[in-house]
């Protein structure tokens, strides 16, 4: 019998048994041509168990929210103490705004690239939306207008909240940046004159979002924001009392302000992520440091013999 019926029927068998022998993994799309889900009757499928399948997917699998890191690409070179007690007024000593010190250590490579930032404790990306319009119409009597596409919004802000510790990242490093940035603004500096690009306030900011793999292998990105053209234009206010500490009262975040002048988003779906968790789920677990024990020596960085 040739009908929708029986090829949603043959279908939906091929996918269920190539899952159980492992011939149609669970990251492949399943049930290619399902038709009747609706029918009245006996249901072709259970929703719910379909459902459960496709999440026990990779691509389809939740997320978590708290798995992610910042990246500073460059901090600009205006920041320093020479620069910003030049801008600001100081006391005689010399001791307001000496900054080099703190810089040093904040920004140093442990504190900024093995794992992101680390002061950064929150991070709230800005939306994209463009405006709607509908045209009037004279005389249009009960027809209604279509729509029209305005204007797109200027880019949001994006917010960041960096944890507060002993050596202060946003005070010593947020603050003097939101301080050169409003001396030197935002426009184009020369990238060959050295007297103009120390005045480049903007950089660009990455925010990796992780996702998991399989036990006991590290996490991938699963997106990759870039923001372009970013610089800190505010350092909220700070509040310190004597009721209760701060991780307790929840003001151990200072939340900062970034403008940007464009953005993308990226996902990792280039890279073989079928072979890899293949191979991954097979036990050839790629060795991906010189220090890493056990492993597969003969897997490369992909997972890719």
């Amino acid at each position: 019998m040739d009908n929708p019926f029986s090829k949603a029927i043959a279908s939906l068998g091929q996918n269920l048994v190539g899952i159980g022998t492992g011939q149609n993994p669970l990251f492949a799309p399943q049930v290619a041509n399902l038709f009747g889900f609706n029918i009245q009757g006996i249901p072709l499928i259970s929703a719910r168990d379909y459902f459960l399948t496709q999440m026990e997917s990779w691509m389809t699998a939740i997320p978590l929210q708290t798995q992610w890191i910042v990246l500073i690409n460059e901090y600009p070179k205006c920041i320093n103490t020479s620069i910003i007690q030049n801008l600001e007024r100081v006391d005689g000593g010399k001791k307001g705004f000496d900054i080099d010190r703190a810089k040093k250590i904040l920004t140093a490579f442990p504190l900024q690239k093995v794992t992101g930032c680390l002061f950064a404790q929150g991070v709230n990306l800005p939306s994209d939306e463009f405006a709607v319009d509908y045209p009037t119409i004279e005389n249009s009597r009960g027809f209604r207008s279509a729509p029209i596409a305005m204007q797109r919004a200027n880019p949001g802000t994006l917010t960041f909240d960096f944890l507060e510790t002993n050596t202060s990242f946003t005070d010593f490093v947020i603050r003097p940046w939101v301080i050169a940035g409003s001396h030197f603004g935002f426009v184009a500096r020369d990238p060959n004159s050295v007297s103009e690009i120390i005045k480049n306030v903007k950089t660009t900011v990455t925010v990796l979002q992780y996702t998991r793999t399989f036990q006991k292998v590290s996490m991938i990105p699963r997106k990759i924001w870039q923001f372009y053209n970013c610089a800190p234009i505010g350092v909220g206010d700070q509040t310190y009392t004597y009721d209760t500490e701060s991780f307790s009262s929840g003001r151990a975040f200072h939340t900062t302000k970034w403008v940007y002048s464009h953005y993308t988003v990226e996902n990792n779906l280039y890279l073989p992520l079928t072979s890899i968790i293949n191979r991954i789920a097979s036990g050839q677990l790629p060795r991906i440091s010189p220090l890493q024990n056990g492993g597969n020596g003969a897997v490369n960085l992909l997972g890719l013999i």
